[in-house]
């Protein structure tokens, strides 16, 4: 996120921005630019409220008026490069941070979002050489130091992951991302507790990620009520695949072992609240079960016209046809009335 300027104005709109009041940060960024049209300041902060607003088509167009409006401003160029990351454009999103280490070499910011560009394209190497950059100039620079934890980790060198992530843990305790990949790096190793601390930590600190973090701390709540032999034997095959090869035999006995230990997994938690389905997943759960009534009627036949009931070759009478019909409609607008309910 870009610093403000010293006018008072810019101040406040960096306030917003920081308690996360993006809306009013908007509102009072394009105030502040209809009185100043050509204030590239301004025109980086609406792209900071723009882009966390998820508008990224707005907030691109507000960076690249920074950038006309400020050529030679490295701030200009990074806020373009992280909309452009945001909205998946790589390349570009490169070549702007290149632009901007070009005119400003020493910010640490932009060694390491070009680290995070590189992971994401899974160019580990390259991701630690960006990030071990930016630590010459800020040898404290989280980013850095996470993107480097997280390649390292990807290229099977935990121990040195784990080092970064320590001193990233005493350095930015609250950070959220931090507990979030964190926790993710120890779900894939097999550490479900350590895993749910962290998960729970990222969700408690940013709520509006539940749809992403709350089914991975289900995994690592489940996961921790498996026996040791089974999370050490999963987690030796995730050690055998990462390095290419194939986890044996013996992974395939003890997950063949494991059975049992997943089912009693699943009815250790299934009072656990975080699995209690939400309300759109009842009704959903409803709508299955209805539509599945749809064949009743095709068995009911067979077995009538089996057992002799009545006999299916002769045509049906037209108010048998009638009948049919009408209980298909109310079949059908019973359904649709289940689905509104999945998104009321």
């Amino acid at each position: 996120m870009a610093s403000p300027s010293s006018l008072p104005e810019s101040e406040r709109i960096w306030l917003l921005l920081q308690h996360r009041r993006y809306k009013l940060a908007e509102e009072a960024a394009r105030q502040r630019l209809a009185a100043n049209p050509a204030e590239w300041q301004t025109y980086v902060l609406l792209t900071d409220a723009l882009r966390l607003l998820d508008r990224l088509e707005e907030a691109r167009l507000a960076a690249v008026s920074a950038v006309r409006f400020a050529p030679e401003s490295a701030t200009a160029h990074f806020v373009l490069a992280r909309v452009y990351g945001q909205q998946g454009n790589f390349e570009k999103a490169h070549e702007a941070t290149i632009e901007a280490l070009r005119l400003n070499p020493g910010r640490a910011d932009c060694h390491g979002f070009r680290a995070q560009l590189f992971y994401l394209r899974r160019s580990y190497n390259a991701a630690i050489g960006s990030a071990e950059d930016g630590l010459r100039f800020d040898a404290r620079y989280t980013d850095c130091l996470l993107w480097r934890a997280l390649a390292q980790d990807a290229k099977d060198q935990p121990e040195a992951a784990d080092a970064d992530f320590r001193r990233l843990l005493h350095l930015a305790p609250d950070n959220a991302m931090l507990h979030n990949r964190l926790g993710r790096v120890l779900l894939r190793r097999y550490e479900p507790q350590r895993a749910d601390t962290h998960l729970t930590t990222a969700l408690r600190q940013q709520p509006e990620q539940a749809a992403e973090l709350v089914p991975l701390i289900r995994k690592a709540r489940r996961q921790a009520t498996w026996p040791t032999w089974l999370l050490r034997s999963e987690r030796r095959g995730a050690e055998r695949r990462a390095l290419g090869l194939d986890p044996g035999l013996g992974m395939l006995f003890n997950r063949l072992r494991g059975v049992g230990a997943v089912a009693r997994a699943w009815w250790l938690t299934r009072h656990d609240p975080l699995f209690e389905p939400t309300r759109a997943q009842v009704w959903q759960r409803r709508l299955g079960w209805w539509y599945s009534m749809a064949l009743v009627g095709p068995l009911v036949m067979l077995l009538g016209d089996y057992c002799g009931l009545f006999n299916a070759d002769v045509p049906l009478t037209l108010p048998q046809m009638f009948g049919i019909l009408a209980g298909g409609g109310v079949f059908l607008l019973v359904a649709y009335f289940i689905k509104k309910q999945t998104t009321a």
